[in-house]
This record gives C-alpha cells, structure tokens and sequence, in this order.
C-alpha cells in the first residue's frame, strides 16, 4: 500500500545540518513508522549532515529510506569569489536528483514489503579535523568569534529583505535602532551578503586570514574526489590560494 512520504532538505553549514533545520526537525510531531527522504547541497565536505539528520528523525520516529546529495555553489564573505564549488549543481547532478526522484517511491513499496536492506545507514565520522572542527562550531562558538554586523542607518532603506529572510528571526529593522544578529541568529551571514543596498557591513578580514588553511584543504579533498570521478571542477583552483 502507498503512503506519502516526506522529504527533508537542507545546506550543509560547518559539516552538518544548521541550527534552525535541527530545531526544526527536533519539534516535528512524533510519527511512528512514517518514511522520509533527505536531500541535501554541500560544498567539498558533506560532513556528517545526513548521519546527524537521521538520528534526530528517528527520535521523531520517521524512517529515512534514502538520501541525495550533490555539491552547490557556496559563497562565504571571507572565501573567493567564485568558489571552488562554482557552478554546481550541474546538468549530470540534476539528471541525477531527477532519478532518485523517480526512484525513491518504488524504494518506499519494497521497504514495506520488507527489503529492509535497502534502508540507507549512515556512518558517524569523528577522526578528521573537519569532524574536531564541527563539534567547535556552535552558536557561541561564532557569537564570539564572528564579525559583529552593523546596520549603516544612513544606507538603509527598511525593505526588509533581511528582517523577512532571516532563518532565525534574529532581524529587527523596526526597531530603534536597528536590530541584528539577535539571539536565534545562526551565523549564516546571508542579511549582510543579500542587502540590496550594503547597508549591513562587518570587517571580515580576521575571517579571511584565519580561513585560508581550511581553503587548501577543501581545495585537496575536490583533487581527490576529481580523481575518483566523483567531482568536476568548474574553476581553476590554482587561482583561488
């Protein structure tokens, strides 16, 4: 017998699920048994976003029966401009996506006939520095060591776009004087990136020196995944150190 089943999607941020996604699956009513999917876009490091998901929809009593996931252009203020994701997800990833797409409700009807098999296991990493590097990375780790954002008044126009595109409700535009990166904020740095008019500034040059260990090393894991086949490069990435 067919059933809906629900897909999942989310970024990859700091080699896991953001915040807001987690609490948002963490507050999904309890559903004992129903299926699910995940999807989810990444730059050179997945992370463990998939393994992390997966547990929490458990508790939640769903029942991942499959995932995709593909890289996707990823645009940091404090990396290159473009990055070395550029241009993903590309015509071979989206016929890929479309595929698993088609598949995945045959997927559903063979569980429930009992080929468990097929039900995807997920694999917890914590021996990389990436993995040391996500479990630092929480929302008082970047209160700390985040560029404090500042809305220039005189630039500012109150359209709202950020208060309104705001994962976190963190914006207060309205207010006197104006809000930003209120509790709830998550880091993701996109009301200052997405401002039509620049009127949220930061200094974002510690960011940019800190960050450029952490470049080469993605830059090492897409040479491998390229030699794997798994990855094609869009951009030069002798131009981007």
């Amino acid at each position: 017998m067919w059933s809906a089943i629900i897909g999942i999607g989310t970024p990859t941020f700091f080699y896991r699920e953001p915040v807001n996604v987690r609490k948002f699956i963490q507050k999904i009513d309890t559903m004992n048994g129903k299926q699910c999917f995940l999807f989810c876009t990444h730059g050179s490091i997945i992370g463990n976003t998939l393994y992390h998901m997966k547990e929490d929809l458990l508790k939640r009593g769903l029942l991942v029966i499959g995932s995709f996931d593909t890289y996707a252009s990823s645009s940091l203020q404090f990396y290159p401009t473009p990055m070395h994701t550029a241009y993903h997800p590309d015509e071979i990833e989206l016929e890929e996506a479309k595929n698993f797409g088609k598949n995945i409700c045959d997927i559903s009807l063979r569980i429930q006939k009992g080929e468990v098999d097929l039900i995807p296991k997920f694999e917890l990493i914590e021996d990389t520095w990436w993995a040391k590097n996500s479990k630092m990375a929480t929302p008082e780790f970047f209160r700390k060591f985040s560029p404090k954002l500042e809305i220039n008044v005189d630039k500012c126009t109150k359209c709202l776009q950020c208060q309104e595109n705001c994962p976190g409700d963190a914006i207060n535009i309205e207010a006197s004087p104006p809000e930003i990166q209120n509790e709830g904020c998550i880091f993701c740095w996109f009301c200052e990136k997405s401002c039509p008019v620049g009127a949220i500034e930061a200094d974002w040059s510690p960011m940019k020196e800190f960050s450029k260990s952490n470049l080469k090393k993605y830059i090492e894991i897409l040479k491998q995944a390229e030699r794997e086949g798994k990855f094609r490069p869009y951009v030069d990435y002798e131009k981007m150190y």
